[in-house]
């Protein structure tokens, strides 16, 4: 082959390429790629949910912008977790608790770790600064006994100065999906267009996955109001960890009662809130379960004695809440509560956040 023809091969190649790409991307991934979380990583396209957005009036103060207005204040509580306190899914569930409590909270996150994030307030001193009465402490269910049940964690691995523990504060959630598939060669275009590719082999080879991270399952219920999909659950691969992944529920335990004491010193109460996965939640309600007994993690969590904090537990709120025929307690295309799970937890939250305020 000439250079001539081999330059005009590479060429008509590439211009294939991007073409079907581009078509693919314009007529059919970016719409999907606009949709929620588990819709872009199981490229699937879905209705939307009758049940809005919401916003509230009043807001939480997040730690990064507090300590940068120079301003000095106190809290009533100190919240510290993954993504469902750092805004995603509902917002923020403690705007909720603002606006109908009237309490004043402020969110830290350094390193998406609750009890590492913790101790890095307290070590650091700012905790001391924020002089609350409660800090609640949370983790999504799936990645609690990693966090901590895997080992001992001591404070003294986090001890830092002020200065230095600011350089770990991120500010808040901020949402990309709609910079990311602008203009007309979309920065994300070809790698949604890949996994899009890739999803399909992935439904060829099994009915219940989505893709290499989004599974789907029929419910016996229709839980959701996304016309067509009422009774779909999708939810997220991770959610399966349990089956392969035992709690050590005396090792979580023993990593808060020793939180819990040194907050204790400082009149501070503790309160543990993991979020119940979704696969977890809705598993009454899977017609086909394919023999996966269910996930203990709630009931030994629940069951340990000697507890020197308040647990929440989410699983049993939001399963009545079920039970009374709740529709989008989680977000159809999310793994994250809708606000109105969070408003649920919220309301039991409250009973154990300076109750003589609430009285």
């Amino acid at each position: 082959m000439s250079a001539k023809k081999y330059v005009a091969c590479v060429a008509g190649f590439m211009f294939v390429f991007m073409a079907a790409n581009l078509a693919l991307w314009h007529f059919v991934v970016k719409d999907i790629f606009m949709q929620d979380e588990l819709n872009r990583m199981g490229s699937f396209s879905s209705t939307r949910s009758f049940t809005p957005k919401h916003e509230y009036s009043k807001r939480h103060v997040e730690l990064k912008e507090y300590l940068a207005s120079g301003r000095k204040e106190s809290f009533d509580v100190v919240t510290l977790g993954d993504s469902f306190s750092n805004g995603s899914g509902a917002g923020y569930y403690q705007d909720y608790i603002s606006e109908k409590y009237g309490l004043k909270l402020v969110n830290a996150r350094f390193r998406n770790h609750c009890l590492e994030d913790l101790y890095i307030l307290t070590e650091s001193g700012m905790l001391d600064e924020l002089n609350p009465s409660a800090v609640i402490l949370e983790s999504v269910g799936r990645h609690v006994q990693d966090r901590l049940g895997a080992s001992e964690i001591s404070p003294s691995k986090f001890s830092m100065t002020r200065e230095y523990a600011e350089r770990f504060l991120h500010d808040r959630v901020r949402e990309k999906s709609e910079q990311l598939a602008s203009g007309f060669f979309a920065p994300v275009m070809t790698e949604a267009v890949k996994k899009f590719l890739v999803n399909i082999v992935y439904r060829m080879t099994d009915s219940e996955r989505l893709g290499e991270e989004a599974y789907i399952a029929g419910l016996s219920r229709e839980l959701f109001t996304n016309p067509v999909y009422e009774n779909t659950l999708l939810y997220y691969y991770y959610d399966l960890n349990y089956l392969n992944e035992s709690p050590n529920a005396e090792m979580i335990n023993r990593n808060l009662n020793a939180a819990a004491k040194i907050l204790a010193d400082k009149n501070i109460k503790l309160i543990f809130m993991p979020c119940v996965d979704k696969y977890d939640l809705y598993y009454p309600y899977i017609t086909n379960k394919r023999g996966r007994p269910e996930n203990t993690l709630f009931d030994e969590l629940r069951n340990m004695p000697g507890k020197n904090y308040v647990l929440i537990d989410t699983k049993a709120i939001l399963r009545k809440e079920l039970e009374r025929g709740g529709k989008d307690v989680y977000w159809f295309g999310n793994t994250h509560w809708s606000w109105k799970g969070s408003e649920k937890v919220c309301d039991e939250l409250a009973k154990y956040l300076l109750p003589e305020k609430l009285n």
